[in-house]
């Protein structure tokens, strides 16, 4: 367990971090000082270096005579980051399938079946799909010996989330299920190769959806700089 407290940069960069992830604020959002300030109840010091950390994650841009923003998205960098998902996510799964203990499966299995329930049912929002996406490939990375795998994994898995959730609602859910059941059927028999090719085969299916981009990208500038 890690006992350091967070500092204020450290807070509510984590906080910015995860409203980006979740699209609370939206790709292309600009992200005004004075109202983050007030919205996360700190001064504007430590809420520009917390932007400065994720404008070098690619989460956050800033723009000439604009300030900063969140980085739209794009298709190249949604490709990017699928390439790096389908290189990571399959051998930490697949490691975990090997390593994982009585605890590991137990997670595995209930986070599963919390992500199949919102799949099936057709009330969920998207942000409650991908809650319950996040949550089950936490539980599934536990299992791996790695910790560089892991937390390499969850970096991309995290900022791919973007583009879930832009096209979660145009996915073949049912399908998407049933690709999912085959991932957690492999996973608890312990069969590394058929975990990877599930993965696999997960990743193409939100790659196969149309992305709608609605904001051109402005023209950015380095992360040190300030509009």
């Amino acid at each position: 367990m890690n006992d350091v407290p967070l500092t204020r940069i450290d807070w509510v960069e984590a906080q910015i971090r995860q409203a980006i992830l979740d699209g609370e604020l939206a790709p292309g959002e600009r992200l005004i000082t004075a109202t983050l300030s007030e919205r996360f109840s700190v001064s504007p010091t430590p809420l520009r270096e917390a932007l400065q950390r994720l404008a070098g994650e690619g989460l956050v841009e800033f723009a000439a005579q604009r300030g900063a923003r969140v980085t739209p998205l794009s298709a190249r960098d949604r490709d990017e980051l699928a390439e790096l998902r389908k290189l990571l996510e399959p051998e930490t799964a697949a490691q975990a399938a090997l390593h994982g203990g009585p605890e590991w499966r137990a997670l595995v299995e209930a986070t599963s079946a919390t992500l199949l329930a919102t799949l099936g049912q057709a009330t969920t929002t998207p942000v409650a799909r991908e809650l319950a996406y996040r949550a089950f490939y936490e539980a599934t990375a536990g299992g791996c010996p790695s910790t560089r795998l892991r937390n390499m994994s969850r970096v991309v898995r995290d900022q791919a989330s973007r583009y879930r959730l832009a096209v979660s609602d145009g996915l073949d859910r049912e399908e998407l299920a049933t690709v999912h059941r085959s991932l957690v059927g492999a996973l608890l028999a312990g069969r590394p190769a058929e975990v990877r090719t599930a993965i696999e085969r997960e990743i193409v299916a939100y790659e196969s959806v149309g992305l709608d981009m609605t904001a051109e990208p402005e023209a950015a500038v380095a992360p040190g700089a300030r509009g």
